[in-house]
């Protein structure tokens, strides 16, 4: 099993030249399986934190973006690869707004993967991370569950702190996007006698960091772009390899 994860591109505010890298080592690599961490889509105009004036009315652009995003990934993953979507914060704009503003536009099918066509493209929907797991195999037979990392509260002060509490708390490996840095950290776990070694990731991003979306926010130096693989096959190490475009 070859899996391939992708971390917060903020489409439309995605890198363009990493977006293609990475479409092109999808379409080398061939993987089973694809996992988008969240925020793949910045939903900018949704946003009630300060906004960047000249995109406040071009939410149609945003969502028009994310379509050929996600058409063009499904082109490079292949039609026999399964894409599992996570949804993050950032598409949480879009229910916050219809729950706050007109609630029963969710009973005329008024939902962000509607309108990214996810059907269409053979995508899977993961509303809540925390309550649907998603995992996959890694190398020596351990496994990883991924989320978006918004799911439960808290930051990282240092890269994959964030990740590493939710792996306490869940007592198993998590794999995460969110915090837009690069990390790997270790804890012991003691289970029925036995000390086992959790491992959490922190999975960077791959939006641009000088977008005016991501600039007026102050990107923290730590942010880094990347995506990571996991094979089954590979009995070297559990842990991901990381690609740096």
């Amino acid at each position: 099993m070859k899996t391939v994860v992708i971390p917060d591109l903020h489409v439309p505010f995605n890198d363009k030249d990493h977006t293609k890298a990475l479409f092109k080592f999808l379409r080398k690599y061939k993987p089973n399986r694809v996992i988008l961490l969240g925020d793949v889509l910045d939903l900018h105009a949704l946003t009630v934190h300060r906004q960047v004036p000249s995109w406040q009315d071009r939410l149609d652009e945003e969502i028009y973006a994310g379509i050929e995003f996600l058409e063009k990934l499904r082109k490079a993953s292949g039609t026999k690869c399964a894409i599992t979507y996570i949804k993050g914060n950032h598409e949480d704009r879009w229910d916050r707004q219809v729950q706050g503003r007109l609630p029963a536009l969710r009973l005329i099918g008024c939902r962000l993967p509607v309108y990214l066509e996810l059907d269409r493209f053979g995508i899977r929907w993961i509303e809540d991370a925390s309550r649907t797991p998603v995992r996959t195999e890694t190398g020596q037979g351990q496994r990883v569950r991924f989320m978006h990392g918004h799911e439960i509260k808290g930051t990282s002060r240092t890269p994959g702190g964030h990740a590493l509490k939710i792996a306490r708390l869940l007592g198993e490996n998590i794999h995460i996007g969110h915090t837009h840095r690069l990390g790997l950290l270790m804890a012991p776990r003691t289970t029925g006698g036995r000390r086992k070694e959790l491992f959490a990731i922190e999975g960077g991003l791959l939006a641009d960091m000088k977008a005016d979306a991501l600039s007026y926010a102050g990107p923290a130096p730590e942010w880094v772009c990347s995506w990571m693989t996991y094979d089954s096959k590979d009995n070297s190490s559990p842990y991901p390899t990381i690609y740096k475009p």
